[in-house]
């Protein structure tokens, strides 16, 4: 029962960003104050576990463990892992090994929140298109249910004639509705889902176009406040992208593996992306860092740069999720014009045969 539970917790901590950055701004705080690692981790066991009464949550019973690991011998990147996601050990270990602990954990709430940032603007732009798509579906299904058949019961050929154009796309939505939901989720599924694997010189040419390109921001502005992060911390650029390409999916180990094989020959950050002819992250990020890589403040220079850059990224993302929004509002008002125009007319054609006389149905 110990066990599931500290599995449990061990869960609940790697996947509750909050949770665990509450933990970091407190522990870099201390750290950052020269306090002792082990008396930071207990400090923060007490407040925690609310003066150890409840020591069953998450974060008490992480830094609990820490604690423990700590005063074995283990360095704080091995007490975390297991409870903490592997960009953010890996961060920790390089401050580990520069002695900038207290800045490697500064430089994870820093990428995160970018990060964050990014993948919300990246969701709005992605969100609006299926929602409008499935407030269509249920605009003609709802004709289909309520209408459609009603009136193909009794309605007179004039009638059903006019109402043939929206009847054919309502019978269509009735009828492979269900299918379509399903090949439409399922490409949503296999393009996320192949986003972190599919390399090679075809990738290449689709991560110009959304939503290829989103992946390619969003991975290209984790890697360089990361880099960022890493040199600030006094991580040599050869292990900086060493340690991040231990940790990256095998569509940006391919670019980091090919950058740092430039790095080797003795090219700078910016001539080294450029060189693997991947444009990533950007083509012209790259042209900056290789003029801008020569100084001997790097560190600030890339954070500088990626920040400019995210925000032109979440300004063009924010611009075309309007766009789209924009777009759908169109595209959902057309077609219900189109609904309503079907529907007056179909009245019309009903008033004119009573007024002739006609009422057989």
């Amino acid at each position: 029962m110990d066990d599931l539970r500290r599995k449990f917790n061990m869960w609940m901590l790697r996947n509750n960003r909050k949770l665990r950055f509450r933990i970091y701004r407190k522990l870099q705080g201390m750290l950052a104050m020269n306090e002792a690692l082990s008396r930071a981790l207990e400090r923060l066991w007490y407040n925690s576990s609310d003066m150890g009464r409840h020591p069953e949550r998450p974060s008490a019973m992480a830094l609990q463990e820490w604690l423990k690991r700590d005063r074995a011998g283990e360095t704080l990147s091995e007490a975390m892992n297991d409870w903490v996601p592997s960009a953010e050990l890996y961060m920790i270990r390089a401050g580990e090994e520069s002695g900038q602990v207290s800045n490697a954990m500064l430089a994870i709430m820093h990428v995160g929140d970018s990060a964050q940032r990014m993948r919300s603007a990246i969701i709005q732009a992605v969100s609006y298109p299926l929602f409008m798509m499935a407030l269509l579906a249920g605009v003609f299904w709802l004709f289909g249910v309520n209408l459609i058949e009603n009136m193909r019961k009794a309605a007179p050929k004039k009638v059903l004639d006019a109402m043939s154009g929206i009847a054919d796309v309502s019978d269509f939505v009735m009828q492979n509705g269900i299918l379509l939901v399903i090949i439409i989720v399922g490409t949503i599924f296999f393009i996320a889902g192949s986003m972190p694997y599919w390399k090679g010189s075809l990738r290449v040419k689709f991560d110009k176009y959304p939503p290829w390109a989103w992946y390619r921001v969003w991975q290209g502005s984790s890697f360089l406040l990361g880099l960022s992060a890493l040199l600030k911390a006094q991580v040599p650029l050869k292990r900086a992208v060493e340690i991040l390409e231990e940790e990256a999916t095998p569509w940006l180990r391919e670019r980091l593996h090919s950058a740092r094989e430039e790095i080797l020959r003795g090219r700078n950050m910016g001539e080294a992306l450029r060189a693997g002819g991947f444009e990533f992250p950007d083509p012209q990020v790259a042209l900056d860092l290789e003029i801008l890589s020569e100084r001997s403040d790097v560190g600030s220079i890339i954070d500088v740069v990626t920040k400019e850059w995210i925000e032109e990224q979440i300004e063009v993302l924010t611009i075309q999720a309007g766009f789209v929004r924009t777009g759908g509002l169109i595209c959902v008002g057309g077609v219900i014009a189109w609904a309503m125009m079907s529907i007056l007319r179909i009245t019309t054609i009903l008033s004119d045969m009573q007024n002739s006389g006609s009422t057989a149905f």
